[in-house]
């Protein structure tokens, strides 16, 4: 597919500035996207893209990327590449992240290859997901003309270029996954013997980019850090006023090789709304907060797509992709099940004498499995954000211990009475709400255990604890009703 710059009837190519634009609804963002459809449909594409002008950037990427493919490339084909790519600059990153996947690697790599190198290499980092989507990233950089994201540390400066071969030495995500591949160069900065008057003198000279920053960093003759000025105290200050009066004390930096991850845990951590970039004791770039959002929005997506084993799949991507991510977890899920039912079938005599405990079997493990879940996801969600920093894992084992007898007490009595008005049966009554007390229990404590343990063994607990978890929950929920049962079965019957 092909990308022009072309314009009829004097139609610019250009959009609306954001500057100029109003949010709009999920109602009329969906009913705009119905009349530019319709539009297309009927061969008119310019009209459709005159429509689409006057949105806001992130309304439009949403509504081309949930366009047919036809569509959409209908619509590409009005909108240049320049266009496209400032499309994306405008955008939220984490937005920004999800409509560029939709829009998938061919169709983007199809831009970024008629644009000038510099301006594709900005565009494409504009497009977080990528980073954690390093096969995505390769075969996108694969296509353009020269295909090598890496990250040049010289001068004291970070610089990201494109090189004319591939070095498969040098991993593609190790480099994405880093704070260098998120920092912009360019940042506000004054001496800290200078004055408020200069300070607010480089603010302007950064032109539209300012609006990006929420503090000037004071630093020394060497480049060395020595503090921040936020805007509000560089609005109310005299020009006069020297600038290491009013400076404070920057909370946290970072380095280039600082994870992605380990930045999104300080933003949330700290409340920060940036993060200084420093390399040899100098500050050689800035992670705007934008940026910050975006790793922050990535992380916390990426654990909860993995506790449900799904990560780095998207809701319309390819087939394929989504094969390899859920076909081996549920093929081990599978095997987990045959464990469960090779555990009832020590239990087939009883079965054979009382049918009706059939019935209930997943009553108790069903019930084990979603406390079991709660109890894990809680966890994995903690480890994700810090919260268990000082915090033992003995006393998280015992509260959710605890917990799990509080729930069992009163599901157990629930289940007794169900079954005992139900089945006009007493014992069974009483053996499904001992069986249900003791599977809360294990269900509570295991879903604490489980994540603490796979984290000191170094596993992340949000890929495997789920399985684990669910099994476990299942086995002991139909051993404790079915051997609870086989030894009163007298009561049953």
């Amino acid at each position: 597919m092909e990308l022009e710059s072309r314009s009829d009837e004097g139609l610019a190519d250009t959009p609306v500035e954001p500057g100029r634009v109003r949010a709009i609804s999920l109602e009329r963002a969906a009913e705009v996207s119905r009349e530019i459809r319709d539009l297309i449909s009927a061969g008119h594409e310019r009209r459709a893209w005159e429509l689409l002008r006057t949105l806001h950037p992130a309304d439009m990427g949403s509504i081309v990327a949930g366009l047919p493919r036809s569509s959409r490339e209908a619509m590409l084909r009005i909108m240049s590449p320049e266009t496209v790519a400032w499309m994306f600059r405008q955008m939220n990153p984490a937005v920004a992240a999800r409509i560029g996947t939709r829009i998938g690697a061919g169709m983007m790599s199809t831009i970024l290859r008629q644009l000038r190198p510099q301006l594709a290499l900005e565009t494409l980092r504009r497009l977080p997901t990528l980073r954690v989507r390093p096969r995505l990233a390769l075969e996108t950089l694969r296509r353009l003309p020269t295909p090598t994201l890496r990250i040049r540390r010289e001068s004291g400066s970070a610089e990201s270029q494109l090189e004319d071969t591939l070095d498969e030495s040098e991993p593609l995500a190790h480099s994405l996954d880093e704070a260098g591949a998120i920092m912009t160069a360019s940042f506000p900065s004054v001496g800290r013997s200078e004055l408020v008057e200069s300070a607010r003198a480089n603010l302007r000279a950064l032109e539209e980019d300012r609006e990006r920053f929420s503090h000037v960093l004071v630093l020394d003759d060497g480049g060395e850090l020595f503090g921040q000025i936020s805007m509000v105290d560089l609005a109310l200050s005299e020009n006069d006023t020297p600038v290491a009066d009013i400076a404070e004390t920057v909370v946290a930096t970072v380095n280039m090789d600082t994870p992605v991850e380990e930045c999104a845990r300080l933003q949330r951590h700290y409340n920060l709304t940036y993060l200084p970039v420093e390399e040899g004791g100098r500050v050689i770039g800035v992670i705007p907060s934008e940026s910050l959002l975006s790793a922050t929005v990535e992380e916390d997506t990426r654990q909860m797509m993995q506790v449900a084993s799904v990560a780095g799949e998207v809701i319309d991507g390819p087939l394929m992709t989504s094969i390899r991510t859920r076909l081996p977890w549920l093929t081990v899920n599978l095997g987990t099940t045959f464990l469960a039912a090779a555990t009832v079938s020590l239990f087939e005599p009883t079965l054979t004498q009382v049918v009706v405990l059939a019935a209930f079997l997943p009553v108790v493990a069903g019930q084990g499995g979603i406390g079991g879940t709660q109890t894990l996801t809680l966890i994995v969600r903690s480890i994700a954000l810090g919260e268990l920093v000082g915090v033992g894992a003995t006393r998280i084992l015992v509260r959710e211990a605890a917990l799990g007898i509080l729930h069992g007490v009163w599901l157990g009595i629930l289940v007794a009475v169900v079954a005992i008005i139900w089945k006009q049966n007493l014992g069974l009554g009483l053996v499904l709400g001992v069986a249900m007390f003791g599977n809360m229990i294990i269900a509570g404590s295991v879903g604490a255990a489980i994540p603490l343990l796979l984290r000191r063994m170094g596993v992340d607990p949000a890929v495997a604890s789920a399985v684990i978890v669910t099994t476990i929950t299942d086995v002991f929920g139909f051993l404790l009703f079915l051997g609870i049962a086989s030894a009163a079965i007298s009561l049953i019957q």
